[in-house]
Formats: C-alpha cells, structure tokens, sequence
C-alpha cells in the first residue's frame, strides 16, 4: 500500500478515532467521583455513569447509521444495567459487568480466528481502502480467500487479541473484589489500557507483513492488467 506522509489532517483522524475510548474511560470515571463527593451511593453513581457512556455509545451507533457488533454490545449494556437496577444493589456486581462483556468480545474474537473469518480482516481492509483505495481492498479480500501466510497472520492477530480480552476480564474481576469500590474504579482500567498497548504493539508487527503482502498482490494485479 501507498506510503502515507504524517500531517495534520491525519493526526486529526487519529483523534478521532481514539476519541470515543477516551470518553468510555473519563466519562464514568468523572462521574462516579463527582456523584460519590455529592452523597450519590457507590450503586447509583456507577449506573449512572455507565448510563452515559452507553448514550454517546448509542449516539455514535445512530451517526454510523449501522447496528454493528458493537451497537448490540451497547444495547445488551443497557438490558443489563436495567436488570441490575431491578435485582440488586451490589456496586461491585455493576462495576464487574464490563468483565462479562470483555469476555464475551474476547470469546467472540478468539473464534472468528477459528472457525470463521478472523475480526482483524476489517481492520485491514479499513487502512487498505486509506491507504490504497478500491484496488487495496479488492487485494485484501483476494488475500483473505488465497493466501495461506495472509490468514495464518490475520488468525494469529485476532487469538492474541481474544486471548487479551478473556486475561484482561478476570484481571479486573480479581481488582473487583479485592479492593474497595472507589479504588476499584481507578485502577481497574489500567490493565486494560496496558494490555491494549501490548495489542497494539502486536497489530503494528503484523502491519508490517500484511501490507508486504498487500503491496506484492497489487503489484501482481498490476503486471496482469498491463499484459
């Protein structure tokens, strides 16, 4: 795929795109504090600010007009939270809901690598179409139905990612219920954010052999078009 030089424009879409996973883990974080400090009980203050995360969530599902994996996510999020307020006041129980969810995404993820198309393959046709338009994507998904190393890459990628959530699910259930609420709140996202970075870091490595392989398939389709 094409080099693409470092601008403004492209960090702006960097931010972009990080900005709804910051929101995820400021905007509970700030209200729950902000609730606590004003006698809301631990309860209720992570409802409330989970609540909220699940509506920019749902404003974010409505502006893609598409009810992808990740909007049901959010709308079994909601059914919960719902279920919760009827059938319990256990703040610990509220904050260890996220694990249910990590856990599900990780057992989601891990089986695609298995048994289906590997989740990483959208990621990859998205920086194709970037970086390559419509001829990147058609070499991604030519890529995808011939090429042995492309998926053996792509089911690698997608079991490290799965096997990361499931890790990152029990990690912060252990916190859960092994600290208080309010410092359970402020450290159970940091593994989480260092086991992400470890994703990254992965996903970066394999970038590179994916696009070599990308970059050696449209150049093949190059050479036929022109004979």
């Amino acid at each position: 795929m094409p080099a693409v030089t470092e601008g403004p424009g492209r960090r702006s879409r960097g931010i972009v795109q990080v900005l709804p996973f910051l929101l995820d883990l400021v905007v509970p974080l700030a209200a729950f504090y902000a609730l606590t400090a004003a006698g809301v009980s631990s309860f209720w203050s992570l409802i409330v600010g989970g609540s909220l995360t699940g509506v920019i969530s749902v404003a974010n599902t409505i502006r893609r007009r598409k009810l992808d994996a990740l909007g049901l996510l959010v709308i079994a999020e909601i059914a919960l939270s719902l279920v919760l307020i009827a059938t319990t006041r256990d703040p610990r129980l509220v904050l260890a809901r996220n694990s249910l969810y990590l856990a599900l995404a990780g057992i989601w993820v891990l089986a695609s690598a298995v048994i289906r198309r590997p989740v990483t393959i959208s990621t990859s046709k998205a920086f194709a179409a970037r970086s390559g338009g419509q001829p990147g994507v058609a070499a991604v998904d030519w890529l995808a139905a011939n090429s042995a190393p492309f998926m053996r890459i792509h089911r690698g990628l997608s079991a490290f990612w799965g096997v990361m959530f499931l890790v990152y699910a029990v990690v912060r259930v252990v916190i859960i219920y092994h600290t208080s609420v309010s410092r359970a709140v402020s450290i159970t996202e940091i593994p989480g954010v260092i086991a992400i970075g470890i994703c990254l870091i992965a996903s970066r490595q394999a970038g590179k052999r994916l696009e070599a392989l990308v970059v050696e398939r449209l150049r093949q389709s190059g050479e036929n078009a022109a004979n």
